[in-house]
């Protein structure tokens, strides 16, 4: 059983990567299975019709399958320093200590920058 390239596939699978397992068991079949989708499972004589049927039973599921991306919401603890962000936001005090810190910042950054050209 061949592999139809030019079959439908429905255009969400069209960059679904998935795992083929095969394994070779003791009763001198082969038994290929998807290691995404473990109810996805065929037996065969060969490896390569295992594969070949595998691919078409896939297939043939994802017809029958809809994917729905779903963002899980995760709840976690805010931080306890959160409760202070925006504080003095509109406090006129620290918006001036603020500005003399990054004034101060830049000096010294163009300083230190100056002190290592002429070294």
């Amino acid at each position: 059983m061949a592999i139809n390239p030019n079959a439908v596939q429905p255009q969400w699978a069209s960059h679904l990567r998935v795992t083929i397992l095969v394994e070779s068991l003791t009763s001198g079949k082969v038994s290929a299975s998807i290691f995404e989708f473990p109810t996805c499972r065929v037996e065969a004589d060969t490896k390569e019709i295992a594969i070949a049927q595998l691919q078409s039973t896939f297939l043939e599921q994802l017809q029958q399958i809809e994917a729905i991306p779903w963002n899980v919401p995760i709840h976690t603890t805010e931080p306890a320093w959160m409760q202070f962000v925006g504080v003095f936001q509109n406090d006129l005090d620290f918006q001036i200590i603020m500005e003399t810190i990054r004034a101060e910042r830049l000096s010294e950054d163009n300083s230190e920058v100056d002190s290592a050209y002429y070294q």
